[in-house]
């Protein structure tokens, strides 16, 4: 999902994508991080990530979230941007480009075999007369193309997978 959040007259929009581990999470560089959270005894979160290992502490009440991470603490309004490649919450997720809502299929840009960046468009869904870019998940090759266009496409069909280079 992708997720806009405020701190401090900044404006920030991230993209989360489930794993079975955790998430893979995507800001301004489009660089995929992965993050693990594993709940503590104490009802905190140990964070792991690839700079460091950090205990969190949250709460959320609405839009407002309010942290502490690493001794600080941090709020931020945080709201869903919009709904981005939908995983199943297993590793085989990583690259599967999901249709976010039920819609029309209007164009698949890729094929099998084709290279694609992260963030590259790979298709084109209409729903609600809005023409919403679903957008590659990560770099890779793809390996399947599965759904046609033009066509119809239920919520979380899945319409491309990229796969690893």
């Amino acid at each position: 999902m992708k997720y806009r959040f405020e701190q401090a007259d900044a404006v920030h929009e991230i993209d989360v994508q489930p794993t079975e581990g955790g998430y893979v999470v995507r800001g301004k560089g489009g660089e995929p991080q992965s993050i693990q959270l594993r709940t503590r005894s104490d009802g905190s979160q140990l964070a792991i990530t690839p700079w460091g290992e950090f205990i969190l502490s949250s709460a959320r009440r609405g839009a407002e979230v309010w942290a502490e991470l690493g001794g600080r603490r941090l709020s931020a309004r945080v709201e869903r941007a919009r709904p981005s490649a939908l995983g199943t919450g297993n590793g085989a997720s990583l690259g599967a480009v999901r249709a976010p809502m039920a819609g029309k299929l209007l164009r698949v840009s890729v094929a099998v075999g084709d290279v694609v960046t992260a963030s590259q468009p790979v298709a084109v869904i209409e729903a609600m007369k809005m023409e919403n870019e679903l957008l590659a998940p990560i770099a890779g090759v793809v390996t399947e193309a599965l759904a046609t266009a033009p066509s119809t496409v239920e919520k979380g069909a899945l319409v491309v997978r990229v796969e690893p280079r």
